[in-house]
Formats: structure tokens, C-alpha cells, sequence
């Protein structure tokens, strides 16, 4: 206390000094002015800096988005009903001829991500999903599959006709598909990658309750279908019938690069999505 006392004295004499001596409370104000006028342009530098990697960010999840509109006929509605089919019926015994991409290519393998507008979270993974998205096949970013990289967005803050007041067309969608929540968390307790602590039990939990005040941007999801002539590697009985089978909340990796190499692992089921590679 006596010490919080003589610093509060010794600002106390500088104050009373300043406020004694006439001349010192103009150049005050200039000072403020001119710190005021310096500091304006380096805060709208950072506000455009900012919002312009917001809006690249979403201009890139927007090229592969499935929209909400249309309610329980939407397009993500059309592929979360097939996904869950898949996860819960006889392998071999679901059409998946309507799991396209945006470029109405038939999809076997492919990153499903929940993302928002404004999602920090989701800004960052981009650059991850970029260089992967334009170099997967190459020397560096090899799937062992051969398959090519694609990705659906659903976006958690999108507007439609069917939004109301209370409750937005996600809100409505996670309602739907509950079941399929429900068990893309429990995959997700099962993977290597839960086993080597990225995944936290309260963001699964979020994640099998459907929790719309809760569920987490972004949410990325691997999928993995039966395809045609291609060898069972999972371990199932029969033809090849997946659906998730990895999950992620986000992208590790301090550089672009570094997001798109754990991408490519867990594409790949390698590294910490390895039981016997751990990194």
C-alpha cells in the first residue's frame, strides 16, 4: 500500500505541475492531435487488411458451398440424408450418385466443412485448404489414394427464406440431422487423432448434441464413400462403406503450407491420424 500510495503522489505532482504551468497544455494538445492523426491511418490499414482476408476467405468456402435454401430440399440437405443413409444402412444398399461436387463430378472422398462469415478460425484453415485444394497430386502433397481433392462447405450464418426470427435455416438443419451428429462425434472418439489429444471431449460433445448455440465454426468432417473396383482399406466386412471418418475443429500448422500438410494427413490417415505414426 505504501508503495501504490508514493506512485500515486508522484503522478499527482506531475498533474498539478501541468495543470500550474500554462504553456506545457498547448503542446499536450498538439501532442494528442498529432497522436490521434498518426495513429488513424495504421488502425484502417489493419480494418482493410482484415476484412479483406475475411472476404477472400469466404469468397473461397462460397465456390463450394452447398446452400441451406429450400429447407429440408436444400442441397446440404440432399447430401447430409445420403451420408446418414450411408453410416446407417446395409453397405452396397445406398445411392450415392447425388454426392457431387460444384463441378457435378462424382465425389468418393472429400473434406465436409461447416464454416461461417465471420469465423476467424475459418479464415485461417483457408490458406491450408488453398495450397492443398491447387498442389494435392503433386510430389509434396501426394494423396495415397489418387483421388483429387474436394471439399463441400455448409455455411452455419447463411440466410434464407425459411430462416425466422428464432431459429435460422441451420438451426432448423441441425434439427434434421441430428443422427448424423450424433454419430460423427462418436466416430470421432475413435480415431487416432482423438487418441493423441487435438480433439477435446466438450467441442465432441457440442458436436454429437447438434448444439446450434454451441457447434463450433469450422467443424471439418472427412468423408469416405464405397468406390467402385477400389480395395477395402478400412477394415470392413463387404464393400467399402464409411461415411466420416475423420473430424476436425480447425487446422493446425503455422504457415499455409504447414495447414495443408495436416490436411493431407488426415486425407491420408497419417501422423497424429495414425495410431502407429504419432507426430
Amino acid at each position: 500500500m505504501v508503495i501504490i500510495a508514493a506512485i500515486g503522489a508522484f503522478f499527482k505532482k506531475i498533474w498539478d505541475w501541468i495543470r500550474q504551468t500554462a504553456w506545457i497544455q498547448p503542446l499536450l494538445i498538439v501532442g494528442i492531435i498529432f497522436g490521434v492523426i498518426f495513429s488513424i491511418k495504421p488502425i484502417v490499414d489493419a480494418a482493410k487488411a482484415s476484412s479483406e482476408k475475411r472476404k477472400a476467405a469466404s469468397t473461397f468456402y462460397y465456390n463450394y458451398q452447398k446452400s441451406l435454401a429450400d429447407g429440408e430440399k436444400s442441397k446440404a440437405d440432399e447430401l447430409t440424408y445420403i451420408l446418414e443413409d450411408v453410416m446407417n444402412k446395409p453397405a452396397g444398399s445406398v445411392d450415392i450418385s447425388k454426392v457431387t461436387n460444384k463441378d457435378g463430378q462424382q465425389m468418393y472422398k472429400f473434406f465436409l466443412m461447416y464454416v461461417a462469415e465471420t469465423c476467424e478460425n475459418c479464415e485461417a484453415a483457408k490458406d491450408g485448404f488453398d495450397v492443398l485444394s491447387s498442389e494435392m497430386g503433386s510430389d509434396i502433397f501426394k494423396a495415397n489414394d489418387g483421388l483429387p481433392f474436394n471439399l463441400v462447405t455448409i455455411f452455419a450464418d447463411e440466410l434464407t427464406s425459411e430462416s425466422e426470427t428464432n431459429k435460422t435455416a441451420f438451426v432448423k438443419y441441425l434439427e434434421r440431422h441430428q443422427t448424423f451428429f450424433e454419430d460423427a462425434g462418436g466416430i470421432a472418439y475413435e480415431t487416432a487423432y482423438y487418441t493423441n489429444k487435438p480433439l477435446s471431449d466438450t467441442d465432441l460433445e457440442y458436436l454429437e448434441t447438434s448444439d446450434p448455440d454451441n457447434f463450433l465454426t469450422p467443424t471439418i468432417l472427412l468423408i469416405e464413400l464405397d468406390q467402385p473396383g477400389k480395395e477395402n482399406k478400412h477394415g470392413y466386412d463387404g464393400l467399402f462403406n464409411a461415411g466420416v471418418t475423420e473430424v476436425m475443429f480447425g487446422v493446425e500448422g503455422e504457415t499455409a503450407h504447414d495447414k495443408a500438410q495436416t490436411l493431407l494427413d488426415c486425407w491420408n490417415h497419417e501422423g497424429k491420424f495414425c495410431f502407429n505414426d504419432k507426430k
